[in-house]
């Protein structure tokens, strides 16, 4: 049968994975074979061949780990026992876009050595996958270029040269790919590809030679290269064949990569250059160094910046600290065997991620789930993201509010606050006692610490099984901010979380010495930025400030207005920052779910809480007097940080609670 082609291989390998289980290259390639319907003769009939399921495998392989969507752990000896783990990231882009996973879209997600042209999609043919991949491996000197489109300068042609393969020193190597077999008669070529059908093609050398002229009248035209000397040279790669001989004089054997050559690429390209140097005519006898290199950067994919804006910076930190940990993973696997447990861990360690992932496993298996907690907006987050019939996402006294109207549950005169509680209890009973198709087969909680002992009483009477439904509980004893007591109802020791996969190492260390409870916390994100901290003694020199601040991470670091929050320590009726307030060409909005252009968000650290953005600006932190309160606001204020943290004004030193 016909091999699949890679991107028919891609969304069954991260399917396998995305259970959460390791799998090992083994036990994936069983799994593909039997999902694509291979029988075992077919199976050994691919594997002897030169582009097979083996390196179908091994394609996958390499494109997601690059990507970030999969962990390999690399086996010593024996490559098919290498391990193979889904993140958090490749999670998510399967259950969001399953559709959209090809190799152009994943080559997207990372940044290596071969730069990415218009070209560079998913028309992709295999023998430029496999060059791709080799030319990633190539020393630092090398910078290289994959499906670089042009248009002709004067006669209106268009071309697409595969691959620019550039060297400070020795040139650049305008490089056309033919894949299969190829084979010449009478001057026409030919490919033959691994199913056995035989294809004309374009002259290779002509194309390259082509390329390289309509190149040359690009660089000499355009003003980010003009200035400087470029010594172009044609190359082919067939990397399917042998070329043993010259083509024709214009087609030396001496300017081709063939099979023979791939397992040592720099040494060939070497060769060529060698080649050409001896041959170039006057035109092509210079180079001008990485000057010259970074202006075809420029050139040809003018997004990417040899000096990334911080804006860049954070996409890869991103993509790094959204990995789910091992950690994590395995917690995910105990709650499978357990119905009720707590899972206790600092800010960052990723308790509403898993509550989250938790709640989906238990939606998919159909169960009825109620999502508690105790913030508002985070509640509104948590229902935009947890879309199902089967979910009811609320905080207490909301999900209160809701179950005493089904069931008829009248509300006295009075503190709703003070009563919800009691009011909860009385519609629980009601609810059991009519079997209700209302009450709820799993309930998790999010933010528990903030959950005052009252409200635990009624929770279990809303499962279906009060002693024995599934019941899940998140907390953080260090930002117990509301109550300072928190009375988890769950008999064994919590499941610790101890790996901060949210923040970088910078502000994992400036916030850690403001946690009140002092679990060990392991930072596994990247270094990041210091966090900065910006004096202003008055509301004027704030104001001032705050304006510069975001006058440079947006209009010169590129930050997008979304991923900054200004949070302060004051209420909105107390804060200096107002609604529509004007900073520049800025307006401040209290509303969370704005979409105004240039709207920058505000928010009280209490209403933030769970919440987290790139870029995290604290405010007014003078407004509370209190040394512990002050310091737990600061450790959550901080902690909502991704990658950089700022604080305008003073850094008040952490204050511990006293010694009981």
């Amino acid at each position: 049968m016909p091999i699949p082609s890679q991107n028919d291989f891609l969304r069954p390998f991260l399917t396998i994975l995305s259970d959460g289980q390791t799998y090992t290259r083994s036990q994936l390639q069983h799994r593909l074979v039997k999902h694509f319907g291979i029988s075992d003769e077919d199976a050994r009939q691919m594997s002897g061949k030169q582009l097979t399921l083996v390196n179908r495998l091994a394609w996958c392989d390499a494109h997601f780990v690059k990507a970030g969507f999969v962990n390999k752990r690399q086996h010593h000896a024996d490559s098919l026992q290498d391990q193979f783990r889904i993140t958090s990231l490749g999670i998510r882009e399967l259950n969001r876009r399953p559709e959209k996973i090809t190799v152009g879209y994943l080559q997207g997600f990372y940044l290596g050595k071969v730069h990415r042209g218009a070209g560079s999609d998913d028309t992709t043919s295999d023998a430029e996958l496999e060059l791709y991949e080799a030319f990633e491996k190539l020393p630092d000197e090398f910078t290289v270029f994959h499906s670089v489109k042009w248009f002709a300068k004067a006669r209106g042609t268009v071309g697409e040269i595969d691959f620019l393969i550039a060297h400070p020193q020795r040139g650049v190597l305008v490089m056309e790919v033919k894949g299969g077999v190829i084979k010449l008669e009478n001057g026409d070529w030919y490919s033959t590809d691994r199913n056995g059908r035989t294809s004309g093609i374009k002259d290779p050398c002509e194309q390259s030679e082509r390329n390289r002229r309509a190149l040359s009248d690009w660089l000499a035209d355009d003003f980010r290269t003009k200035r400087f000397n470029y010594a172009l040279f044609p190359a082919v790669a067939l990397p399917d064949s042998r070329v043993d001989r010259d083509i024709r004089p214009d087609c030396p054997q001496d300017i081709f990569i063939d099979m023979r050559h791939l397992p040592d690429l720099p040494a060939r390209l070497d060769q060529i250059f060698d080649y050409w140097q001896a041959h170039a005519d006057a035109r092509n006898q210079r180079m001008d160094g990485q000057a010259a290199i970074a202006a075809l950067v420029d050139l040809f994919v003018p997004s990417r910046q040899l000096q990334p804006r911080i804006a860049d910076v954070f996409e890869r930190e991103r993509r790094k600290i959204e990995e789910l940990t091992q950690q994590q993973f395995l917690i995910l696997r105990v709650l499978r065997m357990q119905k009720r447990a707590a899972i206790v861990g600092g800010a960052g360690t990723g308790k509403t991620m898993l509550a989250m992932e938790k709640a989906q496993q238990l939606l998919d298996a159909d169960y009825r789930v109620l999502f508690l907690c105790f913030n508002q907006n985070l509640k509104q987050w948590l229902e935009s993201s947890l879309r199902h019939p089967n979910v009811t996402v609320a905080t207490f006294h909301g999900a209160v509010g809701t179950i005493i109207n089904w069931t008829g549950v009248r509300k006295p005169p009075g503190n709703f606050y003070e009563q919800a509680a009691d009011l909860l209890t009385d519609a629980t009973q009601a609810l059991q006692a009519q079997q209700s198709d209302k009450l709820f087969d799993a309930i998790i909680v999010d933010e528990a610490q903030d959950f005052e002992d009252t409200w635990w009483i009624p929770l279990p009477d809303l499962l279906k099984d009060p002693d024995n439904g599934v019941f899940y509980v998140f907390f953080d004893d260090n930002q117990r901010i509301y109550t300072q007591i928190s009375n988890i109802p769950m008999s064994s020791e919590p499941l610790l979380l101890s790996d901060n996969c949210r923040n970088t190492q910078h502000i994992h260390a400036r916030l850690s010495p403001y946690m009140q409870e002092r679990h060990e916390t392991v930072c596994l994100g990247p270094e990041g930025r210091p966090v900065e901290v910006i004096g202003a003694e008055t509301p004027q020199a704030a104001r001032r400030a705050l304006q510069s601040l975001l006058n440079r991470l947006v209009n010169e670091e590129g930050i997008r207005t979304e991923d900054i929050i200004v949070l302060t320590a004051a209420s909105e009726k107390r804060s200096q920052w107002k609604q529509d307030e004007q900073l520049g060409n800025f307006i401040l909005s209290w509303y969370l779910d704005t979409e105004m252009e240039l709207a920058v968000r505000v928010a009280s650290i209490f209403s933030y809480k769970g919440l987290e953005n790139a870029v995290v600006i604290l405010t007014e932190l003078d407004m509370v007097s209190r040394g512990e309160i002050q310091s737990q606001l600061i450790y959550v204020g901080m902690s909502r940080a991704r990658h950089h943290a700022v604080v305008i004004g003073r850094l008040p030193e952490p204050q511990q609670p006293p010694a009981v």
